[in-house]
């Protein structure tokens, strides 16, 4: 083997680069750290965990797999919303008309005393029709608050619930009503008219 300086063609000096070598670049990366549970968690079975099998947690798409909040459905004709607004113009109507709360207070005015027969139908009439609008009111109410859904509107969950308690009182107040209807006062007979 030689020595010879002719030999050796590598420049003394390796410090410095050489002449037109390319150089490397350094460009700065970004670490990424493992997750949390990974870090406190034992290593999984064989003693290697997620980093050293090339699973990194990935931050960047970490809003993808973000679940979205559901949005309203669109309303439609036999949604949660149009039935808790039936249920609501069906509670205004047995409201306003005033007729169960009217019976009932005349009823218990009456406390028993017999009255006459066409007022008893009258009465059995009125109790009948608002205490049918106070049910069709807690049906639909309540058929609204089985079609909630999580795109279902505040307001909706709202009004049903409160027509469906204030409609069932209304069943209570006609049901009391018809039961303390008192008995038809028996028709007195005129005596015959002597000539």
């Amino acid at each position: 083997m030689s020595t010879a300086p002719e030999d050796n063609t590598r420049p003394e000096n390796t410090n410095s680069p050489a002449a037109g070598a390319p150089q490397p670049k350094f460009e700065p990366g970004f670490a990424t750290e493992p997750p949390v549970a990974a870090q406190d968690t034992e290593p999984a079975e064989g003693g290697l965990d997620g980093a050293e099998h090339g699973q990194e947690y990935d931050h960047e798409h970490e809003h993808e797999f973000a679940v979205a909040p559901a949005e309203p459905r669109t309303g439609g004709a036999f949604s949660s919303e149009t039935l808790s607004i039936v249920g609501a113009a069906l509670l205004a109507v047995t409201v306003l008309s005033g007729q169960l709360l009217e019976i009932l207070t005349s009823m218990i005015l009456v406390g028993g005393q017999a009255i006459d027969p066409n007022q008893i139908r009258q009465i059995e009439m009125q109790v009948w029709m608002g205490g049918a609008v106070a049910l069709l009111t807690v049906l639909s109410s309540t058929l609204a608050l089985a079609l909630l859904n999580s795109g279902t509107r505040h307001w909706a969950k709202w009004t049903a619930t409160a027509t469906t308690i204030v409609g069932f009182l209304f069943v209570l107040v006609a049901a009391a009503s018809f039961l303390l209807i008192p008995e038809a006062a028996p028709q007195q007979m005129l005596p015959p008219i002597m000539d």
